[in-house]
């Protein structure tokens, strides 16, 4: 069944337009110094264009799909929100993620991020903006070298940078073992090891690098086919063990990670439960309810809940989580079935995001590239190439 437009005018031209916009909007985080300016991007070359090529009815067919249905009916669901907010913002926010979902779906040509020019330059590029950006703190006293770094421009926070970095990485990681560039693979992975663990100092980017790393390896061992290599591969991953059990007890730098612990995640998860069932737990509570909630014998305020679906499960209820989590595992089934490594990226950023991460209905943010973008990426492939859809068991690293 097709979901129709009322005419289509010069979409090539659009297209084009709207997906470099996008690769655009991604770059604003590394080259924009605030979040009202990348969010001023986005209003004036991305949402009001797009809203205007809507109205004018300048869009392509797609296939109704479960997938689309799902995310029609969780888009609804989150605005039932504006019951418990009565805020005109939380429904100016609502707008911004639904026409940024539209317009991927609708406007963007899906395959260009698929090119591994494009996967490979996202790297590299948040790869150079953190390393230009510290050599620069370093160079003007700002920082010293073992001090954890706040990054400028817009992609300020120490444990986003890395969770960014990490998720871009993982990307990457599917191209450079498709080549064999062995030697490009484990600079990489140094340099993503030595900013998240030193410079940035983040246990979720340090988790997502194991993760990434622990997925490539169990590819590799799968993959080998004389025991020989898998032998020299399980070496090396002890050697790469022991070298991190060393760094963890010999560089404070490291050490620090763990000696913060979870700090505070379960205590401040069960506050924040405590509130919520007191609440309404099928429409979900508003932000307001959660205000002023204290961990620690009350010496720690909680602005949010840092774990991304337990934020869904608090500001949308348990019909909101269901809904999202039906839609998790209908992009991870499509990923694999296209051999997506969007997919990858989305599984690795909600591991780090477990322990990070706020409502996904908000202003543009780091969840709108973590989790909104490889979700609409995915739904777009099953929607507008049906027929290019691959088998069904793939591989989640190789495109």
């Amino acid at each position: 069944m097709l979901l129709s437009p009322t005419r289509w005018r010069q979409g090539a031209s659009v297209e084009c337009y709207f997906t470099y916009a996008l690769l655009a909007f991604i770059l604003t985080f590394l080259a924009l110094p605030s979040s009202k300016a990348v969010n001023n991007f986005y209003y004036a070359f991305m949402g009001l264009p797009a809203l205007w090529v809507f109205v004018r009815g300048r869009w392509q067919a797609v296939r109704i799909s479960p997938l689309l249905v799902l995310w029609a009916a969780f888009l609804l669901w989150t605005l039932l929100a504006i019951v418990q907010v009565q805020t005109l913002q939380y429904l100016k926010h609502w707008l911004y993620v639904t026409i940024f979902c539209a317009l991927i779906l609708l406007l963007v040509d899906y395959r260009f991020f698929r090119r591994d020019q494009i996967i490979h330059g996202l790297f590299y590029a948040v790869l150079a903006y953190l390393a230009l950006s510290t050599v620069y703190l370093w160079l003007t006293g700002v920082y010293t070298p073992g001090e954890r770094i706040h990054m400028p421009m817009r992609l300020t926070s120490p444990t986003y940078a890395s969770i960014v970095l990490v998720a871009f990485f993982s990307l990457t990681t599917g191209i450079l073992i498709k080549r064999q560039s062995w030697w490009l693979l484990g600079l990489s992975t140094a340099s993503v090891l030595f900013f998240t663990g030193y410079i940035l100092q983040s246990r979720a980017g340090v988790l997502g690098a194991a993760i990434v790393m622990t997925l490539a390896s169990v590819y590799f061992l799968w993959n080998a086919r004389q025991w020989g290599v898998r032998l020299i591969l399980i070496l090396a991953g002890l050697g790469l063990a022991i070298g991190m059990y060393y760094l963890f007890e010999t560089v404070p730098e490291f050490d620090r990670l763990i000696e913060r612990a979870d700090a505070g995640r379960f205590e401040l998860w069960q506050a924040h439960y405590q509130a919520f069932i007191e609440c309404h737990t099928l429409l979900g509570c508003a932000p307001v309810h959660f205000e002023g909630i204290t961990t620690f014998g009350g010496r720690l305020l909680v602005e949010h809940p840092h774990n991304v679906l337990f934020s869904v499960l608090l500001y949308h209820g348990w019909i909101g989580l269901i809904l999202f989590l039906a839609i998790l595992l209908l992009s991870f089934l499509a990923a694999w079935r296209q051999h997506n490594p969007w997919g990858l990226f989305l599984l690795v950023s909600l591991f780090m995001l477990m322990f990070e991460g706020g409502g996904l209905i908000n202003h543009p943010n780091e969840l709108w590239l973590l989790v909104l973008l490889p979700c609409i990426l995915i739904l777009t492939e099953v929607l507008r190439a049906p027929e290019a859809r691959s088998k069904l068991y793939g591989n989640p690293f190789i495109g």
